[in-house]
C-alpha cells in the first residue's frame, strides 16, 4: 500500500508539472514540459546525486512560474556532482536566466562543534558531519563534464570556494531563486548573509535541510535577522520532512522573502470565523476581512508580490 501511495504521489507531481501554467509566459507548452520532466528523471539516474528528481522537478516548476518581467539569476549553493545543476540548467535555459553554481567542490568546511552532530529524531539516529564530506567526484572539472554531457553549460557560471569567501563577490545584483544544499548551519548563514539582500521580494530560498534543527532554527532566530537584515525572521515552510506533494514529503523546504511591513500595510487582514455544518458540527474558517476583500478587488498590482 505504501508503494502505491508513493507511486501515485510521483505521478501527481509529474502531471501537475506538465498540466499547470508553469512556463506559459516563456512559450513552454505541455509537450516541452513532458519532455523536460522525463529528462529530469533520466538525468538524476545518470549522475550520482544527493537530491531527488522530485526536488529538481519542484524547483524547475518554480523557475518556470517566475514572471518573465521579474529580473534575477538562480543561485545554487552546494552541487555535489552536479545532478541538480544539470536539471536546473534546463529550466534556466528555458527562462533565459543565469545559473550560478557555488561550491568548494572539495566537500564541507570544518563544522563548528555545536553543529557537528545532527540528531534525526524520527529515525532515532544521528549523523556526524566531517570536513570534506560530499566532495565532488573529479572536483570542479567533474561537475563541468556532467553539465556538458547532460545539461545546458552555456547558462552556468561556476564559482569555486567556500561560501564565506566567494558569495560576497558574486557578480549578480538580483536573484530570483536560491537552492541551498550547504548542510551546516554556519554555511547556511553565510549563504543568507550574502544572498538574501539580493533575493527579490516574493521569491524563495530553497533549503535542502528541513530535517535539521540547527538549520531550521536559523530561519526563526529573530535576533540574528534583526542584527543582519534589520527585519523580522521569515520563518520556514516544510520543517521536518519538507513540503508535501500528494502523500509524499519532498525533504525540501523554503523561506519566502516578503516584506513584513508591506504586508501589515496591505489591509489583507485575516479573520477566523465559525460555520455550522448541516449535521450541527462547527468548522473554523480563516478568510480576509471585508475591508481586505474590497482593497484586493480594487487592485491587481502584481508588484505587491514581485519587484522587477
Amino acid at each position: 500500500m505504501e508503494k502505491f501511495f508513493s507511486w501515485f504521489s510521483n505521478l501527481y507531481l509529474f502531471l501537475r508539472f506538465v498540466l499547470n501554467d508553469a512556463g506559459k509566459e516563456y512559450g513552454v507548452g505541455r509537450l516541452r514540459k513532458w519532455r523536460l520532466g522525463r529528462k529530469i528523471i533520466k538525468n538524476n539516474r545518470q549522475v550520482k546525486s544527493l537530491s531527488s528528481w522530485q526536488q529538481h522537478l519542484l524547483m524547475a516548476e518554480e523557475i518556470l512560474l517566475l514572471p518573465e518581467s521579474l529580473k534575477g539569476d538562480v543561485i545554487e549553493c552546494g552541487c555535489f556532482n552536479g545532478a541538480s545543476t544539470v536539471n536546473l540548467s534546463w529550466a534556466c535555459a528555458l527562462t533565459h536566466r543565469r545559473l550560478f553554481v557555488c561550491d568548494s567542490f572539495a566537500g564541507l568546511s570544518q563544522p563548528d562543534q555545536e553543529e557537528k552532530y545532527e540528531v534525526l529524531s524520527d529515525l532515532n539516529s544521528y549523523y556526524v558531519y566531517k570536513k570534506g564530506d560530499y566532495s565532488s567526484d573529479g572536483g570542479l572539472e567533474g561537475v563541468k563534464q556532467n553539465v556538458a554531457q547532460y545539461g545546458r553549460p552555456e547558462v552556468c557560471r561556476f564559482v569555486k570556494g567556500y561560501f564565506n569567501e566567494t558569495l560576497k563577490d558574486l557578480e549578480t545584483d538580483k536573484i530570483a531563486m536560491v537552492f541551498e544544499d550547504a548542510d551546516l548551519a554556519s554555511s547556511v548563514k553565510d549563504c543568507l548573509i550574502h544572498l538574501w539582500p539580493k533575493l527579490q521580494e516574493g521569491c524563495k530560498f530553497y533549503c535542502h535541510e528541513p530535517f535539521s534543527v540547527n538549520v531550521v532554527a536559523v530561519f526563526y532566530n529573530q535576533q540574528w535577522w534583526q542584527e543582519n537584515f534589520k527585519t523580522e525572521c521569515p520563518g520556514f515552510y516544510g520543517s521536518g520532512k519538507g513540503i508535501n506533494y500528494a502523500f509524499n514529503h519532498s525533504t525540501l523546504g523554503y523561506a519566502w522573502k516578503v516584506d513584513p511591513e508591506r504586508v501589515k500595510q496591505s489591509q489583507r487582514q485575516l479573520k477566523v470565523r465559525f460555520r455550522q455544518r448541516q449535521d450541527g458540527s462547527w468548522k473554523a474558517v480563516a478568510g480576509l476581512k471585508k475591508k481586505a476583500k474590497e482593497a484586493q478587488a480594487q487592485s491587481d498590482n502584481k508588484s505587491l508580490i514581485y519587484e522587477s
